[in-house]
């Protein structure tokens, strides 16, 4: 048996609903022509009215289990008109909602592997109900550099973590009350059986019908992403001959790191510009982002000084599929380059921006084939599986990603018809389109470098009180001031 309930109260709506469920955009529901059920003892539909306060918890059961768990977002007009029923329809989202409108981090990631970045965000938005799911990644102790959170969504750093590595993530419903998030390496998607082109396979799996479409709308074969500031793949080692009375030297290049520097052979003690503000004693010192080292003495004149260190450049990463390109340029009769450019500033390793850059090509540098598959009565996949067709003809044998799926369930008296519609994609794109809270902010900066700090936001919670006197205010109290804008320094955490 089929049953809503909003908050605690058990609601009826009409007959047939479906439920969308997303790999990364947020799944939802509506529920047309809502109401309590205990108005059916009534049957007050006019003088009652019906609408639930956002954010209302909603769950619906199919007997114990339950299919859907989210949110009140929004509602359609509800009439004022004195003789028309006080009932309305409801938007219900699922709690992934909340990764892209709770509250933005402001904290650093510290250096470690991607396992431990992943687990860290997510533990700090265990309090909006997520835990840490499935964690099936490839290279789990894989390292990623510090990266600010800073004005970020949870949602924002996500992709940016799944970017990186080269994963996929979606969320999983485990209760009413907790979210799970999974991450998951392409490969080590979970499998169900294959997907035949047999009469029998149709009959046992309740096919209603299965169509394919295929499309090149976020196709590209040349991938391109730039970057303002990378460390150099490669070291650079500079020799410089003191003057005798300064103590400031300057590099052909931008510093992003020093592992050596010696003075006639000697080998010299090194520190960070942080290292000197907080007194510790170095012979020199260097500062990232910038093109100087700084002697803690003066070096007699003619002495030779010789710095090794990684520089900051601007970083240029391009992959191209050579089979599609060439295809394409047989096919057409014409150059087959089809490019993609982009910019990202959330990392700077070269070796991320040609991770992301061989993800693109991975993942969208091939026709993309939507196949769609419904079935009557038939839950045969989950969001997050891959699976294979063993199709009829060449272009469609592929390992497809379960994208999305629709529930469409017709009440009748005690029990529901159902409807399962699927939707996998070859390419293994996870977003119809992008989630509507997700403005890219992490593709803007991200990664911090030694000694850089953030600037964290302090919310300060300002209270009032009020006391009434015949509709007069006669005294107004605020704790704290309503005008406070507070900065506080946050270094990184090693």
């Amino acid at each position: 048996m089929i049953k809503a309930y909003i908050g605690n109260e058990e609601v009826v709506s009409n007959k047939e609903f479906t439920i969308h469920e997303e790999l990364l955009n947020t799944s939802s529901t509506i529920l047309n022509n809502c109401y309590p059920k205990s108005w059916e003892t009534t049957k007050d539909y006019i003088s009652n009215f019906f609408y639930p306060d956002n954010y209302s918890p909603c769950n619906i059961y199919d007997g114990e289990e339950l299919i859907f768990s989210g949110l009140v977002k929004n509602s359609s007009d509800i009439s004022l008109k004195p003789t028309e029923p006080k009932y309305c329809s409801l938007q219900i989202l699922d709690y992934k909602t909340l990764l892209s409108e709770g509250q933005t981090l402001d904290y650093v990631i510290p250096e470690g592997t991607i396992t431990q970045a992943i687990e860290n965000v997510i533990n700090h938005i265990s309090s909006y109900g997520f835990q840490k799911g499935n964690l099936e990644l490839a290279n789990p102790n894989e390292q990623i550099g510090a990266y600010s959170t800073l004005d970020k969504t949870p949602y924002d750093v996500f992709q940016y973590l799944a970017e990186i590595s080269g994963t996929k993530w979606f969320t999983r419903t485990i209760d009413s009350t907790h979210t799970a998030i999974d991450f998951y390496s392409p490969e080590l998607m979970t499998q169900p059986n294959d997907i035949e082109y047999t009469t029998e396979y149709f009959e046992n799996n309740s096919i209603v019908d299965m169509s394919f479409s295929f499309g090149t709308r976020d196709y590209r074969n040349k991938q391109v992403i730039i970057s303002d500031q990378v460390f150099s793949g490669t070291t650079t080692t500079e020799t410089l001959v003191a003057n005798g009375y300064q103590t400031e030297y300057v590099l052909s290049g931008v510093v992003g790191s020093v592992s050596s520097i010696s003075v006639n052979g000697e080998a010299q003690t090194i520190g960070s510009s942080g290292d000197k503000n907080k007194g510790i004693y170095a012979d020199f010192y260097y500062k990232i982002g910038e093109n100087t080292i700084e002697s803690s003495s003066i070096q007699p004149s003619g002495a030779i000084i010789t710095i090794t260190y990684k520089s900051l450049v601007k970083g240029r990463q391009v992959v191209t599929n050579d089979n599609e390109i060439q295809r394409l340029t047989t096919q057409m009769g014409r150059n087959g380059t089809i490019a993609r450019y982009e910019t990202r500033n959330d990392t700077s390793s070269s070796t991320s921006l040609a991770r992301i850059a061989d993800t693109y090509i991975k993942f969208k540098g091939k026709p993309e084939i939507t196949l769609t598959i419904q079935t009557y009565d038939k839950d045969l996949f989950e969001i997050g599986q891959q699976v294979y067709f063993d199709a009829p003809i060449n272009d469609l044998k592929s390992m497809y990603m379960v994208k999305s799926k629709d529930i469409l369930i017709t009440k009748t008296g005690s029990s529901g018809i159902v409807f399962y519609t699927y939707v996998l994609n070859n390419s293994f794109v996870s977003e119809n389109a992008i989630n509507f809270f997700d403005n890219q902010r992490r593709k803007t900066k991200g990664n911090i470098g030694e000694d850089e700090y953030i600037t964290r936001n302090i919310d300060v919670n300002n209270e009032m009180t009020i006391i009434f006197d015949n509709l007069t205010i006669n005294e107004i109290t605020i704790t704290n001031d309503n005008e406070l804008n507070t900065e506080l320094n946050a270094p990184l955490i090693k």
